[in-house]
């Protein structure tokens, strides 16, 4: 649980726009304190795993959780397993959109 982000993995992935790369390089080193006070959010980030996020990491010091998808249906259906475990007050699926054109 007490994971530094990989800084340059991040930034490899973002550069390429590889998923999985920007997945493996997540880390957040709060999660380790905050889990031990509110353990949902290693199973908010679990589920989220069995559904395929490539990777589930809690946003800064709490309290949004996020799952990384390649799969949009994979993603609505963590988001219908997570509301009918009654785990997250709501949960939704987003598409991320990068405003920068490449030159």
């Amino acid at each position: 649980i007490d994971s530094h982000p990989d800084i340059d993995g991040l930034l490899a992935g973002l550069t390429s726009g590889d998923l999985r790369k920007i997945a493996a390089s997540m880390g957040n080193v709060l999660e380790r304190v905050t889990i031990e006070e509110y353990p949902v959010i290693e199973e908010i980030k679990s589920r989220m795993k069995e559904e395929g996020a490539l990777g589930a990491m809690m946003s800064g010091s709490g309290p949004t959780v996020f799952g990384i998808f390649e799969d949009k249906e994979a993603a609505r259906k963590a988001q219908e397993r997570l509301e009918k475990l009654q785990l997250v007050p709501q949960a939704h699926v987003v598409n991320v959109h990068n405003n920068r054109r490449r030159k």
